[in-house]
């Protein structure tokens, strides 16, 4: 698997589970426009699992790439509705897709992965007609496990049907008779036997999936393709010169959040150019300076995603804009010929107001993987730096249905500006009733020994602890909180302490002692590091707890001290 040295991934939504967190959504809209024509419902009308009787055999699918001559470098351009992941049904039409084809020894084509957004990952069999057509016939392409029983898939054609026309309502249904697909493959090319095919007008139609549970009710499973154009990607990496020098650079920016974000990026300067590495490991950006200018021409190609998109750099001019029709608002983007930076010789740092984008495709100014609003590159030097608030975003109380309850996070690799701070110097404490929290063995099985203070992107084995939130096997009191903590150029410097109010549900901000001057005060041998409390039996109670508990103070030379408390 490639490196990838940017974090940000656009229009990321915050679930709680550990593979949530840890396998961050590549491809999503950053401001997708809404469908205009809206989709039916496509769930509940599935047929009922009394017809249940299989008729496809799953043998017909072809999984194995078969045997012939592969072309796996095409550029797919195409119209499309799709699922999108965060946003459902959406038009995601794209020319960025990565296509695969093979020339079969038995003299048909073999199309992998139709219709896009389905993610059948199989091969659709196209049989050659008269001259340069290829037919796709009606054919099984996948099988999927439902709530009911197994539903078979279908690539067909697909023709437009309104079911409200004045309110824009409609889905698509398989064409009636003849539901086979042309396309034209010639010189190494593959594209629709028409040109700018309208889906929705009479006449029009698309290359879509149905699905079905009994042989004979079939539904459209919302994936349809149109205007297709695959053609062999001619798009060259950027080399590095040889003997360019790598050097580590800061990039501060805003985020898709409208939140300031920082880390660091490769780059090399050689003569009057630029090389610029945003993406993954050894891909490179090229830009050229000019007096008090920096360049990058946009369409440069930055390499494949998982085998699923084709990624160019561009630059992108955001702007709001009120729109009539929703009363809202809106963010679009318009795409810009070349991104173009302020340059300062000086410190050779580089700025600009408009976004640096990773795109699928050169074009499509719709499906992001990177984007940096209002960039600034500059070489980084290590000061003493109040590390910016954490940010809660959920507190789960769940303890009388799972058996714990957790707060939700995000620790902010900046500072309280929103510069660059060394992410291996930051950490994070968590409080829970206005005190320090300790994170014990005897309660969090992933630990081999207490923990006050957690180590920014560490967690534990047993994933209690993870890079945005931690569990509570007791029921707080008052409040949940947590601060981040920075010991940069020497200097220990800590944020504000956030806390969700368990009352309120409010989050509440309390400054930090000494914030101003941005240190927290000298400790002692005798200052208090961490408190919790036990009950007889040494099960974790909060402050409150009724009857006799167990105060543990832990000071900040090691020593602990117990004390019996008895609430009344």
């Amino acid at each position: 698997m490639k490196k990838y040295t940017l974090s940000l991934i656009t229009a990321l939504a915050v679930v709680f589970s550990v593979s949530a967190q840890s396998e961050l959504q590549p491809i999503s809209a950053f401001n997708p426009q809404q469908v205009t024509r809206n989709m039916t419902q496509l769930t509940n009308d599935r047929p009922a699992a009394a017809k249940s009787l299989r008729t496809a055999d799953p043998s017909t699918i072809i999984r194995e790439q078969p045997a012939g001559q592969l072309i796996d470098n095409f550029v797919a351009s195409y119209g499309a509705y799709g699922r999108n992941w965060l946003y459902g049904i959406m038009d995601v039409s794209s020319d960025g897709g990565m296509a695969k084809l093979v020339e079969g020894e038995d003299g048909n084509i073999y199309i992998y992965n139709l219709p896009t957004y389905l993610a059948a990952e199989s091969w659709v069999k196209a049989e050659r007609a008269e001259g340069d057509t290829i037919v796709i016939h009606r054919q099984l392409i996948d099988q999927r496990e439902g709530s009911t029983g197994v539903y078979d898939y279908y690539i067909t054609k697909v023709v437009w049907e309104w079911t409200d026309e004045e309110a824009g309502e409609g889905r698509f249904v398989e064409a009636e008779g003849d539901t086979d697909i042309k396309l034209i493959y010639k010189d190494g090319e593959l594209r629709s036997v028409e040109e700018n095919v309208d889906p929705w007008a009479d006449g029009g139609y698309a290359i879509g999936a149905v699905y079905t549970l009994d042989g004979e009710t079939f539904t459209w499973e919302g994936a349809a393709n149109w205007n297709i154009l695959f053609q062999p990607l001619t798009d060259e990496l950027v080399k590095l010169p040889e003997g360019a020098v790598l050097e580590n650079i800061t990039v501060s920016y805003i985020n898709s959040r409208g939140n300031q974000a920082a880390e660091q990026v490769e780059v090399a300067f050689v003569g009057n150019e630029v090389y610029l590495n945003v993406f993954a490991e050894g891909v490179y950006i090229k830009g050229t300076i000019e007096g008090d200018k920096l360049t990058f021409k946009s369409g440069q190609y930055v390499g494949v995603y998982y085998n699923t998109y084709h990624l160019f750099f561009v630059g992108e001019h955001y702007y709001t804009y009120y729109d009539e029709a929703t009363d809202q608002e809106v963010t679009t983007a318009s795409l810009l010929d070349e991104l173009v930076f302020d340059y300062d010789a000086s410190t050779r740092s580089f700025s600009t107001d408009e976004a640096f984008v990773i795109n699928v495709g050169k074009n499509t100014a719709r499906l992001y993987y990177t984007v940096l609003l209002a960039p600034k590159f500059y070489f980084f030097q290590e000061v003493p730096a109040i590390p910016a608030d954490p940010v809660i975003t959920n507190y789960r109380s769940t303890l009388s249905e799972w058996g714990y309850n957790a707060l939700q996070f995000n620790i902010v690799a900046t500072d309280k500006d929103g510069n660059y701070i060394v992410p291996e110097k930051l950490s994070w404490q968590a409080y829970i009733d206005d005190e320090p929290f300790i994170f014990s063995p005897d309660d969090y099985e992933g630990l081999t020994e207490e923990m006050t203070e957690i180590p920014f992107g560490w967690y534990d084995a047993n994933y209690d602890i993870y890079l945005s939130f931690f569990t509570i096997y007791f029921e707080p009191a008052k409040n949940v909180g947590i601060q981040s903590i920075y010991r940069g150029a020497g200097v220990e410097r800590r944020s504000n302490i956030v806390y969700f109010d368990l009352a309120t549900s409010q989050i509440v901000t309390e400054p930090w002692n000494d914030e101003t001057v941005g240190i927290a005060p000298a400790q002692t041998s005798t200052d208090v590091k961490a408190v919790s409390y036990y009950d007889a039996t040494g099960r974790r109670v909060n402050a409150d707890a009724k009857g006799l508990i167990i105060k543990s103070v832990t000071l900040s030379d090691g020593t602990l001290q117990n004390i019996k408390v008895i609430n009344k």
